[in-house]
């Protein structure tokens, strides 16, 4: 498996050169939502990493977001080219390229790159979690009014008027706020210690399927309450995260006003 690692690794270069040397021509609307955009971008760099994944390993399948159709099979690489888009397309900054691999399944190896900052995040099933190849160390226990929380305003508004959540609680009991606008980064954010609680409204698996694996080899907690399956769900999902199973804990009691 440390060999798929290093595979994959060994692609990030011609990637970065690839997508900080070549300017967006083309931007189209996905699904008829107007801030659902995929750039020419996207495609190109799914397709490469298609190319060379499936060339080196000719037993695995990807699945990836711009695909015409997603299907599960043994083994898979999970891809989101660039999670992120609305970033890349106006920041230029804040967006990864995503990378899992599930056998049978389940979650094998996750791998996580921040583009422009050129940070490479990996974790592997059982193993840890890394960031530039330094070990991450598990996160401690601490409370909301210790937590940076990194939430949309959809998201907002979804908790309260669909969930009947008591955000208002919330945001008077955390010590600040953000939205990186990448679901991917952000759940790594988690796992370095940077950021401690995600939630986020409308995610598809590839969105959060390598990230997922670093959050969890850290001891994070990633949580679709509003769903029967825990994994591997077609349809969009409701993602709550945390750096700790008791901060997640407190994290559901605010929001629900659970005992």
């Amino acid at each position: 498996m440390l060999e798929k690692v290093a595979f994959v690794k060994t692609l990030l270069p011609d990637i970065r050169n690839y997508i900080l040397s070549h300017p967006i021509q083309n931007i189209e609307v996905k699904d008829n939502e107007f801030d659902n955009i995929v750039t020419d971008i996207d495609v190109t760099i799914q397709d490469r990493l298609e190319k060379a994944l499936i060339e080196r390993y000719p037993d695995t399948t990807l699945f990836g977001e711009e695909a015409d159709e997603h299907l599960f099979t043994p083994k898979m690489w999970i891809i989101d080219p660039i999670d992120g888009t609305k970033n890349f397309v106006r920041a230029k900054a804040d967006y990864t390229v995503s990378i899992a691999y599930y056998e049978d399944l389940k979650p094998v190896f996750g791998l996580v790159y921040d583009v422009v900052s050129d940070d490479v995040y990996v974790g592997i099933t059982g193993q840890g979690a890394w960031m530039n190849d330094v070990k991450l160390n598990p996160r401690p226990s601490i409370t909301l009014r210790q937590s940076v929380i990194d939430m949309s305003l959809k998201t907002v508004y979804a908790l309260e008027r669909s969930h009947h959540a008591d955000v208002y609680t919330l945001s008077k009991n955390v010590f600040a706020h953000r939205n990186l606008g990448s679901a991917s980064l952000s759940l790594c954010k988690i796992a370095a210690g940077f950021h401690d609680v995600y939630v986020n409204i409308h995610l598809k698996l590839w969105d959060y399927a390598a990230a997922r694996i670093v959050l969890n080899e850290v001891g994070g907690v990633t949580e679709f309450p509003f769903e029967a399956k825990q994994d591997l769900n077609l349809h969009s999902v409701f993602l709550f995260s945390s750096s700790h199973p008791d901060l997640h804990q407190e994290l559901m009691n605010v929001l629900f006003k659970k005992e």
